[in-house]
This record gives C-alpha cells, sequence and structure tokens, in this order.
C-alpha cells in the first residue's frame, strides 16, 4: 500500500471518527435541551402548585377574620339594641316621673 493510499485511509477513519463524534454531540445537545426543558416545566409546575397552596390558605384566613368580623358586629348590635331599649326605659320613666311632679 502506498503512502497516498494510507493517508486516504487514515482520512477516511478520521472522518468518519469525527462524524461519529459530531452525531454523539448533536445527541447530547438534544439530550441536554430536553433535561432543561424538562426541568423548567417542573420548576413553573412547582411554583403554581406553591401559589395556589398559598392562595387556597389565605382565602381560608380570610374568610375566618369575615366570620370573625361578623360576629363581633353581631355582639355589637345585640348590645347597642339593649342600650337603645334601657334609653326608651330610661325616658319613659322620666316621662312618668314629670307627670307625677307636674300634677
Amino acid at each position: 500500500m502506498t503512502e497516498f493510499e494510507i493517508a486516504s485511509l487514515a482520512h477516511q477513519e478520521a472522518s468518519l471518527a469525527l462524524r461519529d463524534s459530531a452525531l454523539m454531540v448533536a445527541i447530547a445537545q438534544v439530550a441536554a435541551t430536553l433535561a432543561i426543558g424538562l426541568g423548567q416545566i417542573a420548576v413553573v409546575w412547582y411554583g403554581i402548585r406553591a401559589m395556589q397552596r398559598v392562595g387556597a390558605t389565605r382565602a381560608k384566613e380570610q374568610d375566618q377574620r369575615h366570620e370573625e368580623a361578623m360576629q363581633r358586629l353581631d355582639q355589637q348590635q345585640t348590645a347597642l339594641e339593649a342600650l337603645i331599649d334601657g334609653q326608651r326605659k330610661q325616658g319613659a320613666a322620666l316621662e312618668a316621673l314629670i307627670e307625677r311632679t307636674a300634677s
């Protein structure tokens, strides 16, 4: 075999090895892109789930605060109605007293 043939075979072998390594690099790039994409999807999904949990917790707390506020308002209204009733009774008693002292 001549030097040219040996060099030609060596070049052909190197080209095939380079093509195989380029193919492996391309496959590795696709795999890395896929892994990164799946990682991003997982992070976004986890973030959305966390926001949903926090939102549900916040809504539950707000409902509880609302219920407590409504109970306090009911208690205040009951106390106010008792105060008004007491004022009416006191007014009636004063009117009766004025009538007795006027006659």
